[in-house]
């Protein structure tokens, strides 16, 4: 009986030691499904704060498209705007030739009048002084002349003969 009782001892040994290990087994076990179902809800917190970042950037995206379309607008105008620029210092570097040109012309216009206005003075100055040459020579004449004679008297301007 002694060998009895120590297989009987022996097999209560080895169900216990393989009960305390099914059971720290079982422990392990739950701690680990306890663990995945933190594991997976934190997954899914991630998911959806994923999900909520995609949302977001392509609302951020839906703003941006429209701005950006705006800034190439602006850029295009901007561009223009630069363009318009350059032509209109153009012209007016040529509006400031022509300018010059015009002054350079006028002032030699009003030289020339000036040219012309001492040239008739002096043209009149001239026909004044011959006017009293040939006045003076028909004085001169006349006191030589015989106003009794008709040729005369039409040289010397008399209209009747003394008498």
């Amino acid at each position: 009986m002694r060998a009895v009782s120590a297989l009987v001892l022996l097999c209560v040994g080895v169900l216990v030691v393989s009960s305390i290990q099914s059971i720290r087994q079982e422990l392990s076990i739950q701690a680990l499904r306890d663990h995945i179902e933190k594991a997976g809800s934190q997954v899914r917190k991630y998911e959806d704060a994923i999900v909520q970042a995609k949302l977001k950037i392509q609302e951020v995206n839906g703003h941006l498209s429209p701005i950006n379309s705006k800034k190439a607008e602006l850029a295009k105008k901007n561009q223009d705007m630069g363009k318009a620029g350059a032509l209109v210092l153009k012209d007016i570097q040529e509006c400031q030739t022509q300018k010059t040109e015009a002054e350079s012309l006028m002032h030699d216009a009003f030289e020339n009048l000036e040219n012309s206005k001492v040239q008739r003075l002096q043209a009149e100055e001239e026909i004044k002084k011959l006017k009293q040459q040939i006045l003076d020579r028909d004085t001169k004449l006349c006191e030589f002349v015989d106003i009794k004679q008709e040729q005369g008297r039409k040289l010397c301007g008399v209209a009747e003969s003394p008498k």
